[in-house]
């Protein structure tokens, strides 16, 4: 089974092999100018196994994006079929695709080690949705998937931003010069995002009196990129402090045969090993 994936953070290997949750992959990073890279399972016919593959890669390579900060993006890809004895070592990349993602540039030397532990389902679907609104390549629909996550868990976005920047306003990422460059009109930064972006984007026939989304305007192109940008960091405080991503994991093996897993740090202290990374 083929996992495509685009990936902006260039690994410092092109072959990595890892268990996350119980499901051995073979991770495969192609030229960067030519084909997306993969990740290679191998799984039985069965649908709910398929399923299950496919959405334990998506979260892995969720977490990938959180650490390394990259643009990633997910599809399934096929693949063909082989002996009921192929080990994974054997495997090749057998399906191609193009990028799914615009080239943006790319940065050299990332690597798979550390990823933070997902425990929860509300941080899967944060993750998620943080890793497809990073990969996008447009503001407008990046802004409503970083408002998503706002509301991951029943929380009300416009007070609890409006909260964050009173009391954590030093925790999040962001200088003053952004939150001044806001044409905020008498709103709070909540109100504002909520209202003058989230609504104008998802909302273009506006009530008289509300803020209407000009298309292809230099002054509302810079306006909802810096939106986007603010709502960007708030999201990444709210996953880090209302659903408490907190946690690692690292890759490890547990002896010098072992296939390399993903554990906690309080196991790791003991059994953390640089030769994980090592090719089977």
């Amino acid at each position: 089974m083929h996992i495509g994936f685009d990936n902006s953070s260039r690994l410092c290997r092109n072959v990595y092999y890892f268990e996350y949750k119980g499901i051995r992959y073979k991770l495969i990073q192609n030229n960067i100018r030519k084909w997306a890279d993969a990740l290679i399972t191998i799984v039985t016919d069965d649908k709910r196994e398929k399923e299950r593959a496919y959405t334990t890669a998506s979260e892995f390579l969720s977490a990938l994006s959180w650490e390394n900060n990259s643009r990633v993006k997910v599809w399934h890809m096929g693949g063909p079929s082989v002996p009921d004895n192929y080990q994974l070592r054997k495997a090749k990349n057998r399906c191609f695709n193009f990028h799914r993602t615009p080239f943006s540039g790319y940065i050299m030397g990332y690597d798979i080690c550390l990823i933070p532990k997902i425990e929860t389902t509300e941080q899967k679907n944060a993750l998620i949705l943080f890793r497809d609104a990073l990969s996008s390549n447009h503001d407008y629909l990046s802004f409503l998937l970083f408002w998503q996550i706002l509301e991951v868990g029943g929380n009300k976005p416009i007070g609890w931003i409006d909260k964050a920047y009173r009391k954590h306003k030093n925790k999040i990422r962001l200088t003053k010069d952004y939150y001044e460059k806001l044409p905020l009109r008498g709103k709070t930064l909540g109100q504002y995002l909520s209202d003058d972006c989230r609504n104008a984007i998802a909302h273009i026939r506006r009530k008289p009196g509300k803020i209407e989304l000009k298309l292809d305007t230099p002054e509302d192109n810079q306006r909802i990129a810096i939106g986007t940008h603010i709502v960007k960091e708030y999201a990444r405080f709210y996953i880090h402090d209302k659903l408490n991503l907190n946690k690692n994991l690292y890759l490890t093996r547990k002896n010098s045969k072992g296939f390399p897993v993903y554990v906690d740090e309080k196991f790791t202290k003991k059994h953390y090993c640089t030769s994980a990374y090592k090719r089977l």
